[in-house]
C-alpha cells in the first residue's frame, strides 16, 4: 500500500475527532416551539463509535457550535472529549493532539464544511460524509457512502476497526 492509500493511512490511526454537526447529525437545526434546539443523532453511528472505543481507540468532538443535545449525546456515548464553541478548530485539535502525545500521522478527522478544512488537511486520515460540500470532499483522503447524520460516522469507524485488524475481535460477541 502506498502512504497515499487511506487503508494505509487508517492502520496507523489512534485518535478520531469528529464534526457534530453535518457529520454526527444531519446537519438541519430544529428549533422548538420555545426556541430550544433539537438534534437528531444516528444510533448505528453511536454504535460504530463504542465499537471503536472498545477496541482502544480514543474519540473526540470538535464542534464549532454547542448545545445541551451535544452534551447529552456524547455522555450516552461515553465521548468525555467534547470540545464545543471552536469557530477556529486547528489551534484547538493541535493543543489536543499535544496533550495526548500523539502524531498528526496517529489521528483521523471527519468534517464536512469549511471551518473543517484547515483540520482535515493537518491530519493523517480526513475523512468526509457524502453530503460534504466540494471542498471537503476534495480534501478527503476517504469519504462514506453515507450523508452525516445516516450512518457516515459508523462507515468510518468500521472503515478504521478493519484497518487496525481489530473488526473480528471486537465485533465477535455478536457471532
Amino acid at each position: 500500500m502506498s502512504p497515499t492509500d487511506p487503508a494505509a493511512r487508517a492502520a496507523k490511526i489512534k485518535l478520531l475527532v469528529l464534526d457534530v454537526d453535518g457529520v454526527l447529525t444531519p446537519g438541519t437545526v430544529t428549533l422548538d416551539h420555545q426556541g430550544r434546539e433539537l438534534k437528531f443523532f444516528n444510533i448505528k453511528d453511536g454504535h460504530g463509535m463504542k465499537l471503536l472505543m472498545r477496541a482502544g481507540f480514543e474519540l473526540a468532538w470538535l464542534s464549532g457550535r454547542s448545545g445541551a443535545a451535544n452534551r447529552a449525546r456524547a455522555e450516552q456515548v461515553g465521548v468525555s472529549r467534547l470540545i464545543e464553541d471552536a469557530k477556529v478548530k486547528l489551534p484547538v485539535l493541535t493543543e489536543l493532539v499535544d496533550q495526548m502525545g500523539l502524531a498528526w500521522e496517529q489521528v483521523a478527522f471527519m468534517g464536512d464544511d469549511l471551518i473543517d478544512l484547515p483540520p482535515m488537511r493537518a491530519v493523517g486520515l480526513a475523512l468526509a460524509p457524502a453530503d460534504a460540500i466540494d471542498e471537503v470532499l476534495q480534501a478527503a483522503h476517504w469519504v462514506s457512502d453515507h450523508q452525516g447524520g445516516r450512518g457516515a460516522v459508523r462507515q468510518a469507524c468500521e472503515f478504521l476497526l478493519k484497518a487496525a485488524g481489530k473488526w473480528e475481535q471486537v465485533t465477535a460477541r455478536y457471532f
